[in-house]
């Protein structure tokens, strides 16, 4: 499938906005839905953790294949079959019975979510004129923040709405719709055009990458709901040898490899990807939880939880506004941004305990302030990771850029649910989120030192350059 020509770019560029949108604001929706789905098939936290962490986990996995995927059979027939994936997978959801099923189903809609996601930006070369491209690229930042705001309320909204019967699945019962939706726009805008045909895929560097995502981020998930078992444990070790293995097939594969060896070889880009791990993993996790512990420990209904919850995605709007016109270099805005999160972020765990559903103000500001150090954060990291490659690596960059930010929230998120169910063992609901989010603080304060000292060596080096 090929994208036609211009003058209709514009229009065949909106089907793939919304499909990489879809992706976005599941995470935030079914954030709001945990409680209810906890609730109705009666779970605890440990179960609602593998639902909540079987998606970003899949996507985390397969989103470097499917780019290679798209590469190789043509990005509209990538994007067409995603799409299907996950109409299928968000309508099984929506049927299930059991949390067993239900994680299935997810982990099939995060198969098709990880074909949607990157196709948007991998077609603007193709579809826009140079001059056309800059304007392209700022409807994509604009949807993907949308679609983080709008997530909190559109699921408030719908949970509000729907009868006592329907209750979380109509969220995912709407998501169905929409991909449908979706695809039907994308077929009439879509001309078949040949593969690329650049080569044979290599199954087993796929197959090894996906393998190391797995086996360092499923343990996260499955060991405080099966009690950490030995099997955890093996399976955690087993990410060594699969690395090994990926290093191999990546050496020998050279400049066509899924992570070519030269991106790494960039120390911004390498810094980027640190940061993201440190800065950018910690508060999808920490919005999961909060979203849980407001509904079932200080009862609030969906619609108020997403009122209160969506100043973070406001305020990430307006940092990665304001990122691209303060006049400081990437890095000093990451310093800046690293250390405003984790200053948020003490606030928030400062009033959480005294959260009541008459006083929620406090709430909201330091929600409002940790998006806002978000957006300055994460929009500076990228920028740092990618000003520094080449063109003919700009892709791949901004490929494995995606990866680690996906493997990071499936981390974060599988992380946060476990700290949360073991404070709650000693400690209330509100109590216990605060106290997971020393986790958060750790990573963005590390994050925020790692950014001072590389800082600090910069102007070093600059000031004995001009000496």
């Amino acid at each position: 499938m090929d994208i036609r020509p211009d003058p209709s770019a514009a229009l065949s560029f909106t089907p793939l906005l919304i499909g990489m949108a879809m992706t976005i604001v599941d995470i935030p929706m079914m954030a709001i839905a945990m409680p209810g789905i906890g609730v109705d098939l009666n779970l605890g936290t440990a179960p609602l953790a593998l639902i909540a962490g079987a998606y970003p986990l899949v996507v985390a996995m397969l989103l470097l294949p499917a780019g290679r995927a798209a590469d190789r059979f043509g990005k509209g027939r990538v994007f067409l079959m995603g799409g299907a994936l996950f109409l299928v997978g968000a309508l099984l959801s929506a049927l299930a019975p059991g949390p067993v099923l239900l994680t299935g189903a997810r982990m099939l809609q995060g198969i098709g979510a990880a074909a949607l996601a990157p196709q948007a930006l991998a077609m603007i070369p193709r579809l826009f004129t140079p001059s056309g491209q800059s304007g392209a690229f700022a409807r994509l930042a604009m949807t993907a923040s949308f679609a983080s705001v709008c997530g909190p309320l559109l699921a408030g909204g719908l949970l509000g709405a729907a009868p006592d019967w329907l209750g979380w699945r109509v969220i995912l019962l709407t998501e169905a719709l929409l991909a449908l939706t979706v695809m039907l726009s994308a077929r009439r805008r879509l001309t078949p055009d040949s593969p690329a045909g650049d080569g044979a895929s290599r199954l087993a560097e796929i197959a090894s990458f996906a393998a190391i995502i797995f086996c360092l981020v499923a343990p996260l998930s499955l060991g405080p709901a099966f009690g950490w078992p030995v099997p955890i444990f093996l399976m955690l070790a087993a990410a060594l040898p699969c690395a090994t293995l990926f290093a191999r097939l990546t050496a020998r594969a050279g400049p066509a490899a899924l992570i070519p060896p030269a991106l790494l070889r960039a120390p911004s880009f390498r810094w980027s990807l640190a940061f993201l791990l440190l800065a950018v993993s910690a508060p999808p996790g920490f919005f999961v939880v909060l979203s849980m512990a407001l509904q079932s420990k200080l009862g609030l209904g969906p619609l108020q939880t997403g009122l209160v919850t969506a100043g973070f995605p406001a305020g990430v709007v307006a940092g990665s506004w304001a990122a691209g016109r303060l006049p400081l270099q990437p890095l000093a805005r990451v310093t800046m941004g690293t250390l405003l999160l984790c200053t948020s972020l003490l606030l928030i765990q400062g009033v959480l305990p005294g959260m009541t559903p008459a006083r929620l103000w406090p709430l909201r500001t330091g929600m409002l302030a940790a998006g806002a150090a978000m957006g300055l954060t994460v929009t500076s990291v990228i920028q740092l990771g990618m000003s520094s490659l080449p063109r003919s690596l700009a892709g791949a960059g901004a490929g494995a850029i995606q990866t680690m930010q996906q493997v990071s929230m499936a981390a974060s998120i599988a992380l946060s649910f476990a700290v949360y169910g073991w404070a709650l063992e000693a400690r209330p609901g509100l109590e216990a989120a605060a106290a997971m989010m020393w986790l958060q603080m750790g990573t963005t304060g590390s994050a925020a030192l790692l950014a001072l000292a590389l800082l600090r060596g910069n102007v070093s080096l600059q000031r004995k350059a001009g000496a």
